[in-house]
């Protein structure tokens, strides 16, 4: 008898591995940043996503995008890069200048349509409270450095995007909201400066 209940009970924690090790997947979704697939859970609130603006001349640097073009103070990683992300994803929007530069940004929609226009339509007012989506004619205000506005949810499109204050010295990037889009090649740093992890301040 006890050799029968040794053998169900062993049966019963074969049946139990078998369980815990399906369907768990072991791919990570989409590389480009794109939703997890349907077997995975969402990620902790922690890993809000964060888009970093910065001066084109500081460690951001610039990027010649193939598709875009020069594009330049904006990104989702380090150094500046075309931003791209899935409808319904949530981003913050942080001015990543060091506390002591004193210099604010923006990240407002310019109203571009296939291509930066010539007079970007760009406020230093913001027109949509924090917790709003970002859609078509969306300005964030003014941003002091080191400080977050957000989150916003992001709603499908290709936004030309780009900072009331620095527009003129090339700030200006693309934003691209599509099922499974991902951030484009990221800019090298101006000669002798290197990037600094989030919240250090360029």
């Amino acid at each position: 008898m006890q050799s029968r209940s040794i053998g169900i009970i062993g049966i019963g924690i074969l049946v139990a591995a078998a369980t815990a090790c399906g369907g768990g997947g072991g791919g990570a979704g989409n590389r480009y940043g794109g939703p997890p697939p349907p077997t995975s859970t969402t990620p902790p609130g922690t890993t809000q996503q964060v888009v970093r603006a910065a001066l084109p001349s500081s460690a951001i640097g610039t990027e010649n995008d193939p598709t875009f073009g020069l594009i330049a103070g904006y990104t989702q990683t380090q150094t500046s890069q075309v931003l791209g992300y899935s409808p319904g994803q949530q981003v913050m929007i942080e001015n990543a200048q060091s506390t002591s530069s004193g210099v604010p940004h923006t990240l407002g929609d310019t109203g571009g349509q296939g291509g930066f226009p010539q007079n970007a339509n760009l406020s230093m007012q913001s027109n949509t409270p924090n917790g709003g989506t970002l859609s078509a004619g969306f300005q964030t205000g003014t941003i002091q450095p080191q400080t977050m506005r957000g989150p916003f949810t992001l709603a499908t499109g290709t936004y030309f995007i780009g900072c009331f204050y620095h527009f003129a010295e090339g700030m200006r990037d693309v934003l691209v909201v599509a099922a499974g889009a991902g951030p484009g090649p990221a800019a090298t740093p101006p000669p002798g400066q290197t990037p600094v992890p989030s919240g250090g301040g360029y």
